[in-house]
């Protein structure tokens, strides 16, 4: 369910099914990969009191092995409330939340570390703080969401710099999202969510390019997430059109993804034990197979070191998981 039109983008598999707890994901929002296949998912599940519980950090492999899980709702240390991202560099895992206003710490096996961060305008305080991303310097980089603005600081939360204010303009920001680092030149790419674009700038955040609101491009209306394979090319997942758009390095639009889900192992373990669901499954084939392919809210958008592309897909609680063909 692809159209191609230069670089040729493929679908690998899927991971995940919807779950409380345990293999599988409750609103995944946010992914981020470790080298070895190692994967952080982060279960935003919703504000309502019954399913509060359901929030965590999901650890499996991107070959579906689940690993366990860490946090808990709450507002003590090492606990959630309303998550947005997950980053990691060589032996932290970094987890912002727009309710609590900080980044949280964690070690590669979700022991709890540290926090920093505050509600607020100044240097190191956030306004519900959304994307993160490390850098090949190893700075985390925040995206301030209603502050405006990216923020660079040390894996301890020291305050190094920050680029952007509200605005239209080349490296202005309307309520910005997503995040990401290119593996191979440094640069950064951040979603602008309500200015309906990705941005990209050096690693000291001297604006460069833009994505998705260029004449000849299909329009952003919506973008949450955008990651950058080692080839330049950037994916940036529009969550209320449920497309993933595919733009080369110079800007010209090569792929739109419309989804090829399917069935996840994890998936295949469950219906297997089921003989209703089994039959279920065979009665209304073509009701499932028109149910299941295309993406259902993808937000979160990540490329790993061996250039497979995983997408987030909210509401049917799984990854899809794509490669160069």
């Amino acid at each position: 369910m692809t159209s191609a039109v230069a670089t040729r983008i493929v679908p690998s598999h899927c991971i995940g099914r919807g779950v409380q707890s345990g293999p599988g994901f409750n609103v995944p929002v946010s992914v981020a990969t470790a080298p070895g296949g190692r994967m952080y998912v982060v279960c935003r599940s919703n504000m309502f009191q019954a399913r509060r519980q359901y929030l965590r950090i999901t650890m499996c492999t991107i070959d579906e092995e689940y690993l366990g899980q860490f946090t808990t709702f709450g507002q003590g240390d090492g606990q959630i409330t309303w998550p947005t991202s997950v980053a990691v560099s060589a032996d932290k895992v970094f987890v912002s939340d727009e309710h609590r206003n900080d980044v949280q710490v964690f070690d590669l096996e979700g022991n709890y570390l540290s926090k920093w961060g505050s509600k607020g305008t100044g240097p190191g305080e956030f306004d519900r703080p959304a994307g993160l991303a490390v850098d090949r310097d190893g700075h985390v980089l925040v995206v301030d969401g209603l502050n405006n603005r990216v923020q660079k600081l040390t894996q301890d939360g020291k305050y190094i710099s920050e680029w952007g204010k509200l605005g239209s303009g080349p490296g202005e920001f309307n309520n910005p999202w997503g995040i990401t680092v290119s593996r191979t030149t440094g640069d950064v790419y951040v979603v602008d969510w309500k200015n309906g674009r990705v941005q990209q700038f050096n690693s000291d955040g001297v604006y460069k390019a833009s994505y998705g609101d260029r004449d000849g491009q299909p329009r952003l209306e919506r973008p949450a997430g955008v990651g950058v394979d080692s080839l330049g090319n950037v994916f940036v997942s529009e969550y209320t059109s449920n497309i993933v758009e595919v733009y080369a390095a110079d800007g010209s639009h090569l792929q739109t993804l419309t989804g090829d889900g399917k069935l996840s192992k994890w998936g295949t373990t469950y219906v297997s034990v089921d003989p209703e669901m089994i039959q279920l499954r065979k009665d209304h084939a073509e009701a499932v197979e028109k149910w299941e392919t295309p993406f259902q809210g993808p937000i979160g958008v990540t490329v790993d070191d061996q250039d497979r592309i995983l997408i987030c897909e909210s509401v049917a609680n799984r990854i899809q998981v794509y490669k160069h063909g």
